[in-house]
């Protein structure tokens, strides 16, 4: 009688949930000046983390940003902020009108392979190395307005 007992405890431990980045994209600028952004998804692990940076030896500099609309203006502004709030267990999405990380001077053997590599930096010391997908900007990103086109 014990094992059906013993199996049924044993199925029930699950997985602890990980920390991990996945859906990495970048899609550059029409305009080769302006900045690239960096979009994702991030799964939290099994406590509250935040992410303090990401960084690539691909380009010059990036921030993360958040996008806001102005209650009042119903303008949308964009702020570089140091940290963002990943809940245990939770997903953040970096997304366009949202969460994203700017990228400066994505260099040209990024651009040519299409791919960039990524270091995500979290507080409790963690690192993840993401290969990011790198688009051009489509007809439809242009239809969708944001934030980044004044930069």
């Amino acid at each position: 009688m014990a094992l059906p007992i013993v199996a049924m405890t044993l199925s029930s431990c699950g997985r602890a949930p990980e920390l991990r980045v996945n859906d990495a994209v970048v899609i550059l600028s029409p305009v080769d000046s302006n900045p690239a952004a960096l979009y994702f998804t991030i799964h939290g692990g099994p406590e509250k983390v935040y992410l303090n940076s990401v960084l690539s030896r691909s380009v010059i500099r990036s921030e993360v940003h958040e996008s806001k609309v102005d209650p009042k203006t119903g303008m949308v502004t964009m702020e570089p902020t140091r940290k963002i709030e990943i809940p245990a267990k939770g997903t953040v999405e970096f997304k366009r009108g949202g969460k994203h990380v700017m990228l400066w001077g994505v260099n040209r053997p990024a651009r040519q392979l299409k791919e960039l590599e990524a270091e995500f930096i979290f507080s409790n010391g963690d690192r993840i190395i993401v290969d990011a997908e790198v688009r051009a900007a489509t007809a439809g990103d242009a239809d969708k307005k944001d934030a980044h086109s004044g930069h």
